[in-house]
């Protein structure tokens, strides 16, 4: 490797660490609205530990609250990728069973950051 090379690393890799910063900021949430059919469902605290399930379209699924995360903890639904989305805990981050019409979102009260900006 000539020194073009380290050169060229060296921005890429410095490049890839600043756009991972607004990830690692995001705000903690303080709630998960949980959806059906486009519904809202309910509103849950994280704060507090509790279990959910919900039948919808002839699919269970078991909803997970404790240490301050939401996560699918078990589902009926083909795929199951829901299952597999883990634990969400920060603002705006969603988990989403299709064949059951179920939608996570988490949210927070801080309004620390923009979920996004537009021209």
């Amino acid at each position: 490797m000539n020194k073009k090379d380290y050169v060229l690393l060296a921005v890429l890799l410095t490049a890839a660490i600043v756009m991972l910063i607004p990830l690692r900021h995001r705000a903690l949430a303080d709630e998960a609205y949980i959806y059906v059919n486009g519904d809202l469902y309910g509103i849950y605290d994280l704060g507090v530990p509790q279990d959910i399930h919900i039948d919808n379209n002839g699919i269970g699924d078991d909803i997970a609250i404790s240490g301050g995360t939401v996560y699918m903890k078990d589902a009926t639904c083909p795929g199951r990728q829901c299952v597999a989305s883990g634990h969400i805990s920060r603002a705006n981050e969603s988990i989403c069973c299709a064949p059951a019409g179920v939608l996570i979102v988490v949210h927070s009260d801080k309004n620390a950051e923009y979920d996004a900006i537009t021209r």
